[in-house]
């Protein structure tokens, strides 16, 4: 029944009074207060705490996001399935309707994230924060997500996780290549160490103290 429409009769039925009547009235009406939720397709008494996966993110402002999402059930053999007619964050306008927030980002700023982590001084050169499930974005601009489940809350008629966010990025310095090799190097007597080098033919080798050399199998 829409809310709001909780109708009087004037005229009973048997044990159905008039009194009868008004006392289920007002117990629909409370009922209905306490379970409204327009993301499912019918109201029930379980918990407000379900598993969602997220779908999309949206920065709001340097490393805060918001997330579109649909519910999701736990399988038996540990992967997960959209549960039909289920909560999503899609409303009658867009995904974003009811998009969540994770609470972790709250009180984050371009130079300083939550959970503790400093953006400026040592921080990695091409490096950001990741929204959940990865990738980074400015302000206005989305994200598509690669596939992360929350546990999500409802609280009054929002929607919330909370989770640590990533950092990653890409690395300031090149890695060390080795384009040409070396013949191998000699022990000296008495040596209780060995080499690891790259020889000539362009196979990573080891030279132990007894002068024997190894050739790794790459293959």
């Amino acid at each position: 029944m829409t809310k709001g429409q909780y109708p009087t009769i004037q005229r009973g039925l048997g044990n159905l009074t008039p009194d009868l009547w008004r006392r289920l009235m007002l117990m629909l009406e409370a009922y209905e207060q306490n379970n409204k939720d327009e993301r499912s397709v019918q109201s029930t008494r379980e918990s407000s705490t379900f598993l969602a996966s997220l779908i999309k993110a949206e920065c709001l402002v340097a490393n805060r996001y918001k997330y579109s999402w649909v519910q999701v059930r736990l399988l038996d053999d540990n992967s997960v399935e959209t549960v039909t007619g289920g909560k999503t964050s899609t409303g009658t306008n867009d995904e974003w309707d009811f998009a969540a927030i994770n609470l972790l980002e709250i009180f984050n700023t371009s130079i300083r994230t939550s959970a503790g982590v400093s953006m400026e001084g040592q921080y990695p050169s091409g490096w950001t924060m990741q929204a959940m499930g990865g990738g980074s974005a400015d302000a206005g601009e989305e994200i598509t997500l690669g596939g992360v489940v929350v546990v999500m809350q409802q609280v009054g008629n929002r929607y919330v996780f909370s989770n640590v966010n990533e950092h990653d990025g890409t690395c300031a310095t090149s890695a060390l290549s080795v384009t040409d090799g070396i013949d191998a190097p000699t022990i000296p007597v008495g040596a209780t160490y060995g080499y690891i080098y790259i020889g000539t033919d362009g196979d990573p080798k080891f030279i132990g103290k007894d002068s024997a050399v190894v050739t790794f199998d790459t293959s």
